[in-house]
């Protein structure tokens, strides 16, 4: 067994079926938490406490990509489809040689929530990340 360094990752947005992006994957990953808010209860007289369990919840999932004029170009159209585009985060895991390790895949489902073009500041010279967030659904697609 091999251990999966965070890098080795390809990540990929489609949204109502288009693919966006530079060409490139994306550049990270975060969120889409699934949890449950539970629920407890105790018998009378000191009774210990129970978990009941309750409904399970995702958290959003946002993804980051380096700005180009691509991103740029393809803002318009992913603002346009904010709160209603069905969107897809699929994330493929690989191996130290960049080949897809099989059945080593997931994606999240949801709708576009937020698409963001990066500040922009003349003190920095950092790369500037366009953001996108998608509100998931429970269940992983």
């Amino acid at each position: 067994m091999g251990y999966i360094r965070q890098d080795e990752a390809d990540i990929y947005l489609t949204v109502d079926g288009v693919t966006y992006g530079n060409g490139d994957p994306w550049f990270s990953y975060t969120g889409a938490t699934l949890s449950s808010a539970g629920a407890k209860t105790r018998a009378g007289g000191m009774g210990r406490e129970f978990e009941l369990g309750g409904p399970a919840t995702r958290s959003d999932a946002t993804i980051t990509t380096q700005n180009t004029e691509i991103m740029a170009g393809q803002h318009p159209r992913l603002e346009s489809l904010i709160g209603r585009g069905n969107a897809q985060i699929t994330i493929q895991y690989l191996d130290e040689y960049r080949n897809a390790i099989p059945g080593a895949r997931f994606a999240v489902r949801g709708k576009l929530k937020e698409a963001d073009l990066p500040d922009v500041n003349a003190q920095t010279a950092d790369a500037g990340m366009y953001t996108v967030v998608v509100a998931c659904h429970e269940l992983a697609a």
